[in-house]
């Protein structure tokens, strides 16, 4: 389960775990991590906002509209096409699901043209053992706190920090004590521009936001739009190899019906993942910045590295770059020696290379290569 605070009015947003099947609600306002035993590597699943807005129309677009037909087809490829097994294991409803008039109670009900079954129904669907729960209370940590009183797993999602930063500097000894991940920036568009701008503003933030982050509190760039409109190949590409080196939460916000099969294997690229998923629970950052290129690196468990080169031009073709192996991993990452995989964009085994030794890369603009290097 996840509950997602948002900051002003009372706009519910419910989710679907999928370990097994389950609901949750995500309602609206937003860390030593908090202690809720949850979220040790980054949560993972499938949010409908970016790809799916508030669509309300079921009349003229009934698949693309916010209805319990929408989760339920995509629940049900989340178990049958390989995403659950990849470790994708929340469906996410963000908001729209509800009725324009609350109940005779004062309380937020479904939709009824749009969720007939009720949210009650949709919960049992994903899981019987699991049932919705309503929480409305005035503040990120009374609600950290009411939700642990729950006796409930309850991932704990909020956008604190984004709200807080434009009055005054985010605690985030405060955050990271009291939620399970949290958004810094704005919402993620489907565009280039949109990744580009996520990116900037995390190298330019990271020394306040990289060593907040760790098992059970996570920095949240928001969503992978992998498999979309807006990205090319090697823009996708540079969103899951840096969204792996930033320990980032993997909420995919796409079609998952009509998704290519090249953008499905990207997504669930079990290197990948696994890079993401290391348990060490390391931010990676970037380390230099130099002719058109991006360098980041990021400490993982046994001693080995994650490190992401990305091609800054967007113009001409593939660039070349060269680099020293002793400047990898604050000079630890190969020495004496280590071997290197490429993992993206795609896998290859490069070989052994001693810490005196140069590594040279070939990326596409606007593209990224990533390597994992063991000792």
């Amino acid at each position: 389960m996840i509950v997602k605070f948002w900051s002003g009015g009372m706009r519910l947003v419910c989710e679907l775990a999928l370990r097994p099947l389950a609901l949750v609600f995500w309602s609206i306002l937003g860390a030593r991590a908090l202690d809720n035993g949850l979220a040790l590597t980054p949560t993972m699943g499938w949010l409908h906002w970016e790809r799916f807005m508030c669509n309300l129309d079921c009349q003229e677009e009934p698949d693309a509209c916010i209805s319990e037909q929408l989760f339920m087809q995509m629940a049900e490829l989340m178990a049958s096409d390989g995403w659950r097994d990849a470790g994708y294991e929340y469906l996410c409803i963000d908001d729209c699901w509800m009725a324009p008039e609350r109940d005779s109670k004062g309380q937020l009900q479904a939709d009824p043209q749009r969720f007939p079954s009720g949210i009650k129904h949709l919960a049992n669907f994903m899981s019987p053992r699991d049932q919705t729960r309503v929480v409305r209370i005035d503040s990120y940590k009374h609600m950290s706190l009411a939700l642990n009183r729950t006796g409930r797993s309850i991932v704990y999602s909020c956008e604190w920090p984004l709200y807080l930063r434009p009055f005054h500097k985010p605690n985030y000894t405060d955050i990271q004590h009291y939620c399970n991940h949290w958004r810094n920036f704005n919402d993620v568009y489907d565009s280039w521009e949109s990744i580009k701008s996520i990116l900037a503003w995390t190298v330019i933030n990271q020394k306040e936001i990289v060593e907040v982050a760790g098992p059970g509190g996570w920095n949240d760039p928001d969503m992978l739009v992998i498999g979309n409109f807006g990205l090319s190949w090697d823009q996708q590409v540079t969103q899951m190899a840096l969204w792996a080196i930033m320990a980032a939460p993997l909420l995919m916000s796409n079609d998952l019906r009509q998704i290519s099969s090249q953008a499905k294997a990207l997504l669930q690229n079990k290197d990948v993942i696994a890079v993401n998923q290391d348990p060490l629970g390391k931010q990676g950052y970037c380390f230099r910045k130099e002719n058109h290129f991006e360098v980041w690196e990021r400490p993982l468990s046994n001693l080995a590295w994650a490190v992401a080169i990305r091609n800054l031009q967007e113009i001409g073709g593939p660039l070349s770059y060269t680099m020293q192996i002793s400047s990898l991993g604050r000079g630890l990452a190969c020495n004496p020696g280590c071997t290197i995989t490429q993992l993206l964009p795609e896998k290859a085994h490069l070989g052994f290379y001693q810490w005196t030794l140069t590594l040279k890369t070939r990326i596409n603009p606007s593209g990224t290569v990533l390597l994992r290097l063991e000792r």
